[in-house]
This record gives C-alpha cells, structure tokens and sequence, in this order.
C-alpha cells in the first residue's frame, strides 16, 4: 500500500472507531438516565406471569435496549460499521462472541439486508442477527489500525507509525481525533506490550484515549 491509500484507509478505521464510541457514549448516558429510575426499574412488574414478576434492573436495562435501530440503516453507516467495519476486529473477536468467522459473520449480516433507496432494510430480526449488529455497534475490543496485512514488513509498519503521529482527522459533528506516539510517561504501566500508537476521540466531547496499535 503506497502513503495515500494508508492515509485512506486510517481515516475510515478512526471514523468507524469514532461512531462507536459516540454511539458507546450515548448509550451510557441512556442508562445513567435509567439508573436514577432504579428504584422503580425495580418495583415488581404487573404480570400474570410470576417469573416476570421479580424482573432485576439489569433486566429492565435490556428491555430497553433499542434495537429497532437495527431494522434501517443509513447506507454509509451500514458500510462503514458493518461491512468494511468487519475488519475492524480480529477473527478471534467473532470466534470468541459468535462461533464463527469473519466471513461467515459477513454472509449473516449481507443475507440479512437489502439495498433500498439510501437504506439497508433489515428482512427478518433474528436473536443471532441483532446480537452480531449490537456487538458490532458496541464493543471497542478493536483490532490493530493496521496489521501485517496491509504492511507486512516491520520497519515500513514503524515508519507508518511514525508518519501518523500528529495526524488529525475531523468528523462530521466538528469533533477532532488526534494520533499520537506515547511518550515513556505515558504507556499505561499494566499493558504486556507499549503502544506504538494512541488516539484522543472525544465523543460528546469528553476526551477518549484508547491504544490503536
């Protein structure tokens, strides 16, 4: 891959990053907003069905779980989380969480959806269907911004490092994520491993560092 088509590439995979952890945030703030309704999250569910009736919180926090987003989708976000968004994870994300590969997680979701107008329509809400797209839509278990795929060799993989540090990319809601080379006082002392690379993400404005390789 020559510098442009890195530069492509690394700017879908922070975007793609970057519309999950908003969405991870927005969601957060959901349930903080459930969480002061705890006491009468709690109160017994009226049912003639004794097994609801002693219905937990955390129960009550799933039933709200919205996943009629999941029926349309807007075209460029289906492709950016979903489709080319698959690569985002290594195929041990998919084993562990579903069993399968990333293939056969992609034959699920392209089975799934049709193409109409601006949207992806969802045909038939499966319990395996919508755990993969709230998987998919939530988990920051990301795979390296880029691997032995795309830049096989060690030292041009380093010199890509080093070419992003610095680098800057703006999204659509004016928010500006940030890469960067961590310095020695800042690597997290727990990881096996330092970092080659960090980004700043500031979902809903709130400064996110997460490891990117």
């Amino acid at each position: 891959m020559n510098a442009d088509d890195v530069a492509v590439l690394v700017r879908r995979r922070i975007e793609s990053r970057y519309r999950r952890l908003l969405f991870v945030h927005e969601e957060l703030a959901r349930l903080n907003a459930l969480a002061r309704m705890e006491p009468a999250a709690k109160q017994p569910v009226k049912t003639e069905q004794p097994e609801l009736a002693a219905r937990s919180f955390e129960d009550f926090v799933f039933s709200r779980i919205n996943f009629s987003v999941y029926k349309k989708i807007d075209i460029e976000e289906f492709r950016l989380l979903f489709i080319d968004g698959l690569f985002d994870y290594d195929n041990s994300f998919y084993q562990k969480a579903f069993e399968m590969d990333r293939d056969e997680v992609h034959k699920t979701i392209g089975f799934a959806y049709i193409k109409a107008g601006p949207f992806y329509l969802c045909k038939k809400m499966t319990p395996l269907l919508m755990s993969i797209m709230r998987s998919l839509h939530t988990s920051l278990d990301f795979a390296p911004l880029l691997g032995a795929s795309e830049i096989p060799d060690k030292d041009d993989l380093e010199a890509a490092v080093k070419i992003l540090d610095g680098f800057t990319i703006r999204h659509d809601d004016g928010m500006e994520t940030k890469l960067f080379i961590p310095k020695a006082d800042e690597r997290n002392q727990n990881m096996q491993e330092k970092p080659l690379l960090c980004g700043t993400f500031y979902p809903l404005g709130k400064a996110c560092t997460i490891t990117l390789m």
